[in-house]
């Protein structure tokens, strides 16, 4: 798109141009013939010129502020995109600290199952099990939020209002099915 309106652009300065060297040579025709009488067909095509040029200028500014709006929406969008990336690669760096946390807690849930263990290391394995299973919902729910917005606006469908969050905790515990089993 962005060619295209350069193209044109191109072709309009072109025009403009050929006008000012007509409108110039015009000028000095007159200045040479001042004494001569005025040529009626010479200034109804100039006038016509005239018209084309302010015409011309018009439509050239219409194409730089279609050009600006473009690229002012393809930046917003840039933007969003980049926002997108940053909370994408936080919840990655979440997932990652939740999941070391889950594998310290699992070593010392081993350990304690060998004899060495205590409740408190079986309750902290388990908090972090939780805590990791956490992550990775979440990680899935913003994976899924971003193929329904890409699939949404490939159709043109508005955007949905965004669902509410869950406080941190919510949804898991007092039984709460995961995947079939319970936790």
């Amino acid at each position: 798109m962005r060619n295209d309106l350069n193209a044109s652009e191109r072709r309009l300065i072109a025009a403009l141009d050929r006008i000012d060297r007509f409108l110039d040579r015009t000028a000095l025709a007159r200045a040479d013939h001042a004494q001569a009488a005025a040529d009626p067909e010479a200034e109804a095509r100039l006038d016509a010129l005239e018209a084309e040029n302010r015409r011309l200028s018009q439509e050239l500014a219409a194409l730089h502020e279609r050009e600006a709006a473009t690229l002012a929406a393809c930046e917003a969008r840039l933007a969003e995109a980049h926002a997108r990336l940053l909370r994408s690669g936080q919840e990655a760096a979440r997932l990652s600290a939740a999941n070391d946390a889950l594998a310290e807690a699992n070593r010392n849930l081993i350990d304690a199952r060998e004899g060495e263990g205590d409740s408190d290391g079986i309750r902290a394995a388990m908090a972090a099990e939780i805590e990791s299973l956490h992550a990775a919902r979440a990680a899935e729910v913003a994976q899924m939020g971003e193929i329904v917005e890409a699939l949404e606006r490939m159709v043109g469908a508005p955007d949905p209002a965004p669902p509410a969050l869950q406080p941190e905790g919510a949804g898991v515990g007092d039984g709460d099915d995961l995947d079939g089993e319970r936790g």
